[in-house]
């Protein structure tokens, strides 16, 4: 039977692939319109347009222009200019994304005389910091019915773990210390810091789709300029990049979604590492499957940061299937975390 390292393990090399070839997809979109422009424009010989020169011969009847063949060096602008768009829309939202996120659901600090639920998530939480190795991170209660929880922060010092008020009325202590578990392992991870950055390259690839759909670069294969030869390579090779801007904004998301669901699962490996009780958790998933309110707090665009997707479409028979869906099938979580509970008892039992 697998246990949580062999499932850490595997959750990790998925989410390497598809990162890369997240990147791979991006830089393309800036790659392929220089090397479509380059090819469409002569490539390595050019005759007199697009920048480049004549030189004139003169014989003794009549003057006579022939071209000079000239060799057009390759500049990645696109590419240059999708680079830096990519880092700079991403230090900008992770500079601002806590905030933003929290001041939206209405989150208020949690604060141990308030309630002993408070007191107990507080308590709860400072354990599984010293189980994990974590610094303390600031924990917030956001004031909605239904039973929910996430993390949000990019570095130490700015880690945050929200729970909804519905979340401490319905777990018991050990299903609350599942549920900490499983956001410290987000932030331990640097789960938040990569889907924020995967959320501003996929906000890119829409920008650039948008731009290109407004932009005269649609009417490039009807241009002039080239030899025969470089015009077929630069035509071939818009028109794959023309279908791939097109398609960029589902492709990107797509990714996206697929990383935020491989990170579920390692995080509730990490969990049972923590806890080293995966079954709470699993009946505290179960207890969250059971609510039959959304999450109205929590908008569309943080619903990746939930333990749970926030509208219930992870809960189901089929749930959780779609290529689109924020968080893996609940029935499979649980399944895979009674699976280690089960290789733990097994391992403790020879012992």
């Amino acid at each position: 039977m697998a246990t949580f390292f062999d499932l850490q393990e595997k959750n990790r090399k998925k989410t390497r692939l598809i990162v890369v070839c997240f990147v791979l997809f991006l830089i393309w979109l800036g790659l392929g319109l220089d090397l479509a422009l380059y090819y469409w424009s002569g490539g390595n010989v050019r005759t007199g347009s697009y920048g480049y020169r004549y030189r004139h011969h003169y014989t003794s009847s009549a003057p006579s222009t022939s071209p000079v063949k000239k060799e057009k060096h390759f500049r990645p602008i696109f590419t240059l200019i999708v680079g830096m768009a990519g880092v700079g829309l991403a230090w900008w939202s992770m500079s601002n994304a806590a905030g933003t996120v929290l001041g939206a659901m209405l989150a208020r600090p949690a604060d141990r005389n308030r309630s002993p639920g408070e007191q107990t998530l507080l308590n709860v939480v400072e354990e599984m910091c010293i189980a994990s190795s974590m610094t303390m991170p600031k924990v917030w209660i956001i004031p909605d019915p239904d039973p929910n929880a996430l993390a949000v922060g990019l570095k130490e010092g700015d880690y945050h773990i929200a729970v909804t008020e519905g979340l401490l009325r319905v777990l018991n202590r050990d299903e609350i210390q599942g549920v900490v578990a499983h956001e410290i392992a987000h932030l331990k991870n640097q789960d938040t810091r990569l889907m924020t950055a995967l959320a501003v390259l996929v906000g890119l690839a829409a920008l650039i789709s948008e731009f290109v759909g407004r932009s005269r670069l649609l009417g490039i294969g009807s241009s002039g300029g080239g030899e025969s030869d470089d015009r077929k390579i630069g035509g071939i090779i818009f028109a794959l990049w023309l279908v791939s801007v097109i398609l960029a904004p589902f492709v990107t998301q797509l990714m996206a979604l697929m990383v935020s669901r491989e990170r579920e699962y390692l995080a509730d490996a990490s969990a049972a590492q923590f806890t080293r009780n995966p079954e709470a958790l699993a009946q505290a998933l179960e207890k969250i499957a059971a609510a039959v309110s959304p999450t109205a707090l929590v908008k569309p665009a943080s619903a990746h940061l939930c333990i749970a997707s926030p509208t219930a479409a992870d809960v189901g028979s089929d749930a959780g299937t779609s290529w689109f869906a924020t968080h893996p099938p609940m029935r499979m979580r649980i399944h895979r975390l009674m699976t280690i509970g089960r290789t733990l008892q097994e391992r403790e039992a020879r012992v």
